[in-house]
C-alpha cells in the first residue's frame, strides 16, 4: 500500500512539474553552473558574468557536455580528481564552445575554465559509477 501511495506522489509530481529528464539529455531548465565577473568588478556595467554549463552534474554514465558562451574565448579545460589530484586537460579550439568528456572515473572532479592565462571560473562535478 505503501509503494502504490509513494509511485502515485511521485507520478503526480513528474506529471505536474515536468522534470522527467533523462542523463543523455542536453537541455536541462536550471542547469548547474558557475558564474565569475570577467573584465572588471560587479559594479561595472562593462564586465560580462562568465557562465559554464555542465550536463548531467551528477552524472550516472561517467560522460558530461560542458558549454559556455562564445565571447568567453576558453581555451582550455582542467578536470582535476580531487581524491588523486590526477589533472585531466582538454583543449579546446578557437571558437568552440562545447566540449564533452568521457570515461570519467567515480569521484569529485574540480572543473577549470581558463582563457590563455586567465582563470574564467571553476565548478565542481560529481562522477557516479
Amino acid at each position: 500500500m505503501k509503494t502504490t501511495i509513494t509511485k502515485l506522489f511521485l507520478g503526480a509530481f513528474i506529471f505536474i512539474s515536468g522534470n522527467a529528464i533523462s542523463q543523455d539529455d542536453l537541455q536541462q531548465k536550471d542547469p548547474f553552473n558557475v558564474e565569475s565577473t570577467v573584465g572588471g568588478n560587479l559594479l561595472n556595467p562593462t564586465s560580462q558574468i562568465f557562465r559554464a554549463n555542465i550536463f548531467p552534474n551528477p552524472t550516472l554514465i561517467a560522460k558530461v557536455k560542458m558549454s559556455w558562451p562564445d565571447w568567453a574565448e576558453v581555451t582550455q579545460v582542467q578536470m582535476i580528481l580531487a581524491a588523486t589530484n590526477q589533472i585531466k586537460v582538454l583543449s579546446i579550439e578557437e571558437g568552440q564552445t562545447l566540449v564533452t568528456a568521457s570515461n570519467l572515473e567515480e569521484g569529485v572532479y574540480i572543473i577549470r575554465f581558463i582563457r590563455k592565462n586567465e582563470l574564467l571560473g571553476t565548478q565542481k562535478l560529481k562522477v557516479i559509477n
